[in-house]
């Protein structure tokens, strides 16, 4: 399989030079710069599960605005009056029940503090444990606000780590270790934030904009799709 004609840091180099990730489009970050605190990051992160950003900063706002931001905010208040907050997010009625459960759980731990104290490994496996937490958004939460040496795979990191043949799996932790190997560890945060951007941007599902990629020298799937393209022409 045909890889990527770059280092990790090569491509890095080439994405945060071509690329805007503005914090604003980041519902992970907006959470972080407005409101702070490991609970409403984590619940951010949560209500961005199947949907764009967009989406959730404004469930996110209104979360904060009518049911509050603490662990206890949360448990003041029933769980149909958390999903009604959070609707712009869609799929609420679930998400309400996760962050609501993440709260029970967390006063029973002692409070938001233990996202921070507990050992990121054991923490991990502690949050997937709870219905509605994932990998990815454990995962997420552990690269960004913990700086744990792990790599969070959504849909555009997935595609673009089989289009740059860094992997041939759709195993959430095969392409996890993949681009955690080719990036980094200390780099794994930001590269997936590109990955995002990147992925937005030029290397959509459907019809990706490879000729104007920033990667297009680079990459192989640049080269195979010109290959078959010409092949049918």
């Amino acid at each position: 399989m045909e890889r990527i004609a770059a280092s990790g840091d090569r491509v890095l180099e080439i994405l945060r030079r071509s690329l805007k990730v503005r914090p604003e489009d980041y519902v992970v970050l907006v959470a972080a710069e407005k409101y702070g605190g490991p609970f409403i990051v984590l619940a951010s992160i949560i209500l961005s599960q199947n949907t764009n950003d967009k989406n959730a900063i404004r469930a996110l706002e209104e979360m904060v605005e009518r049911v509050g931001r603490t662990v206890e905010d949360v448990l003041s208040h029933s769980v149909e009056e958390l999903a009604e907050a959070i609707r712009p997010a869609g799929l609420h009625e679930q998400k309400a029940r996760a962050i609501y459960e993440l709260a029970r759980r967390l006063r029973e731990a002692g409070g938001e503090e233990y996202l921070e104290r507990e050992d990121p490994w054991k923490l991990r496996e502690w949050l997937t444990s709870i219905p509605g937490i994932g990998p990815k958004t454990a995962d997420v939460f552990l690269a960004f606000y913990r700086k744990a040496p792990v790599f969070a795979v959504d849909t555009h990191a997935a595609r673009i780590a089989r289009r740059w043949g860094l992997v041939d799996s759709i195993s959430y932790d095969r392409v996890s270790r993949a681009l955690l190997e080719f990036f980094g560890p200390h780099h794994a945060e930001e590269a997936h934030r590109l990955l995002i951007a990147l992925g937005r941007t030029y290397c959509k599902a459907r019809r990706p904009r490879c000729e104007e990629c920033p990667l297009k020298s680079i990459c192989p799937y640049v080269r195979r799709r010109s290959s078959s393209q010409s092949l049918a022409g």
